[in-house]
Protein backbone atom coordinates (compact mmCIF):
# COMPACT_ATOMS: atom_id res chain seq x y z
CA UNK A 1 0.00 0.00 0.00
CA UNK A 2 1.45 2.99 -0.56
CA UNK A 3 -0.17 7.04 0.12
CA UNK A 4 -0.07 9.60 -2.45
CA UNK A 5 -0.11 13.21 -2.06
CA UNK A 6 0.71 16.54 -4.07
CA UNK A 7 2.04 19.25 -2.28
CA UNK A 8 0.28 22.20 -3.64
CA UNK A 9 2.26 24.80 -1.95
CA UNK A 10 4.94 23.60 -4.27
CA UNK A 11 3.47 22.65 -7.35
CA UNK A 12 3.91 24.87 -10.08
CA UNK A 13 1.48 23.49 -12.44
CA UNK A 14 3.67 22.30 -15.18
CA UNK A 15 1.05 19.16 -15.41
CA UNK A 16 3.90 16.66 -16.01
CA UNK A 17 2.52 14.42 -13.78
CA UNK A 18 -1.41 14.75 -15.20
CA UNK A 19 0.02 14.29 -18.70
CA UNK A 20 1.90 10.76 -17.71
CA UNK A 21 -0.41 9.35 -15.77
CA UNK A 22 -4.09 11.09 -15.88
CA UNK A 23 -5.72 8.20 -13.87
CA UNK A 24 -3.87 9.23 -10.73
CA UNK A 25 -3.77 12.99 -11.01
CA UNK A 26 -5.48 15.68 -12.20
CA UNK A 27 -5.15 19.30 -12.82
CA UNK A 28 -7.87 21.41 -11.27
CA UNK A 29 -9.03 25.05 -12.01
CA UNK A 30 -6.77 26.57 -10.20
CA UNK A 31 -3.72 25.50 -12.18
CA UNK A 32 -2.59 23.57 -9.35
CA UNK A 33 -1.80 19.49 -9.47
CA UNK A 34 -4.12 17.08 -7.24
CA UNK A 35 -4.58 13.34 -6.39
CA UNK A 36 -7.67 11.99 -8.24
CA UNK A 37 -10.05 11.01 -5.77
CA UNK A 38 -9.91 7.75 -4.77
CA UNK A 39 -6.30 6.95 -5.89
CA UNK A 40 -4.47 8.88 -2.30
CA UNK A 41 -3.89 5.29 -1.11
CA UNK A 42 -2.49 2.67 -3.90
CA UNK A 43 -2.20 -1.18 -3.55
CA UNK A 44 -1.99 -1.97 -7.14
CA UNK A 45 2.28 -1.97 -7.54
CA UNK A 46 2.30 -0.81 -11.68
CA UNK A 47 0.10 1.98 -9.83
CA UNK A 48 2.44 2.66 -7.14
CA UNK A 49 5.49 2.15 -9.73
CA UNK A 50 3.61 5.26 -11.98
CA UNK A 51 2.85 7.21 -9.16
CA UNK A 52 6.33 7.14 -8.31
CA UNK A 53 7.68 7.97 -11.58
CA UNK A 54 5.58 10.87 -12.37
CA UNK A 55 7.10 12.31 -8.63
CA UNK A 56 10.61 11.62 -9.80
CA UNK A 57 9.21 13.74 -13.34
CA UNK A 58 8.27 16.82 -10.72
CA UNK A 59 10.98 19.34 -11.69
CA UNK A 60 9.72 20.53 -7.60
CA UNK A 61 9.38 17.19 -5.93
CA UNK A 62 5.77 18.18 -4.71
CA UNK A 63 4.86 14.93 -4.71
CA UNK A 64 5.02 12.66 -2.36
CA UNK A 65 4.46 8.70 -2.33
CA UNK A 66 4.68 6.66 0.97
CA UNK A 67 4.81 3.27 0.97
Amino acid sequence: MATVEVDQDRCVGDQICASMEPEIFEMRDDGLAYVVEGMEELDDEERIAAAKDAADACPVDAITVSE
